[in-house]
């Protein structure tokens, strides 16, 4: 039986995530650091596990961007002798050695009150075998159910029936994650107490998949942005904040703009990186829209970042798979900032708090959308208070505490 206890005195906390900053890919890191410097703010003492070797699974170059922890955060990056390797078998053969053991031998010796498991793809299954007075798990992606985390088929359409994850493996040329099929997750699950789902859709999904363990939804949360400031650009623009990749529906975002380009006063800024972005100079060229369109890069500071957001007309989240609830729109809001998103996943459950019109189900609603646009429509301090409601830190540790406790 495990022991009931209350968060108004110290707890110990770790943190198992496949990333954490400097060295992550995504928001799902960043939702790792957000919450252990709040809860280490909060007086707790926060350890966080992570894997060096799975950055590197991707990247070549050491991370940029700084990022400081509070003085009750301790982190514990992993490395092992097989490098890059290391994440791939223990995600796909759902091994423990190398990584996964290593972190239950921290574990162990860190013999923390709640662990709180998040992205751990690289770690595989084996790792919730580790066991304290609360166990947590939030589903940040797709893990529990699909082997590429985003239940995208080849062909891009969203899967409805999850019987086919082997061919579509094939298909992409990924290796075939064999333990899932040997019922391990199901094992591992039932230690688990809570999956935290931060969207409706997730919460919904998961269960309809029929995972066993309780699932609730907390919704994700960011800080509190900085003091406002002038925008570095004397125009108007939207903007997009993610991964220069196909899921995040970038492409069909810049061939539309440069489409309906004459028919739009502002402009259409660009932030992050990935492989899509040589294609998308080369559509931006063709289209002649080179003043129109302008794509900054990677932003790792979180100032420069706030005041991208603060001075958009709107920020636009045109994905293509079915997002959860990506922090660009919880901070986009948190500068009372519109935001105009596609109909797929939990990003429904966000736009749709500030005006249902704001979510675009097919190219030409977008179209209309973008030529009919007027920011004067919407008070920020109205997005503020949706922020501050629904997506603060104060809400999330609220509802968390809450869980731990029951």
């Amino acid at each position: 039986m495990k022991s009931n206890f209350k968060t108004d005195y110290p707890l110990k906390f770790v943190m198992v995530s496949t990333f954490y900053p400097p060295y992550h890919l995504g928001g799902d890191a960043m939702h790792v650091y957000y919450l252990s410097n709040e809860l280490a703010r909060l007086g707790h003492e926060v350890h966080v596990i992570y894997s060096i070797d799975a950055y590197y699974l991707n990247k070549t170059s050491p991370p940029s961007g700084a990022f400081a922890n509070n003085k009750g955060v301790f982190l514990h990056p992993l490395k092992s002798n097989f490098g890059r390797l290391a994440p791939l078998v223990c995600g796909f053969l759902g091994t423990s050695y190398p990584l996964a053991n290593q972190a239950l031998g921290l574990i162990e010796k860190i013999k923390p009150d709640v662990i709180h498991y998040h992205n751990i793809a690289g770690f595989g299954p084996s790792i919730l075998k580790a066991l304290a007075s609360k166990n947590l798990y939030t589903a940040h992606d797709y893990w529990l159910i699909c082997p590429r985390n985003n239940l995208l088929t080849p062909n891009k359409t969203i899967c409805i029936d999850r019987q086919n994850c082997f061919s579509c493996c094939l298909q992409l040329k990924r290796p075939p994650q064999m333990w899932r099929y040997t019922g391990i997750l199901d094992k591992m699950l039932q230690n688990i107490d809570v999956i935290i789902a931060p969207s409706d859709y997730m919460r919904n999904t998961l269960v309809g998949a029929g995972i066993s363990r309780p699932v609730i939804t907390i919704p994700n949360f960011v800080p509190k942005p900085a003091s406002l400031v002038k925008s570095a650009y004397d125009f108007p623009y939207f903007l997009f904040v993610g991964l220069l990749e196909e899921h995040k529906g970038i492409l069909g975002l810049v061939k539309t703009f440069c489409q309906i380009k004459d028919r739009i006063t502002a402009n259409l800024l660009i932030v992050g990186s990935g492989s899509l972005e040589f294609k998308i100079q080369e559509l931006i060229i063709k289209s002649n829209c080179q003043n129109r369109i302008k794509i900054l890069g990677k932003v790792n500071n979180y100032d420069t970042l706030t005041n991208l957001y603060s001075n958009a007309v709107a920020l636009i989240i045109p994905s293509i798979w079915s997002e959860n609830a990506p922090l660009v729109a919880l901070e986009a809001l948190a500068c009372g900032t519109p935001i105009i998103t596609s109909d797929l996943g939990g990003l429904p459950e966000i736009s749709s708090l500030i005006d249902n019109s704001l979510v675009f189900h097919t190219k030409k609603d977008l179209e209309n959308i973008l030529t009919n646009f007027k920011k004067d429509d919407y008070d920020p301090n109205l997005l503020y208070s949706i922020f501050k409601l629904k997506y603060s830190s104060i809400n999330y540790i609220s509802k968390y505490k809450t869980l731990i406790n029951h």
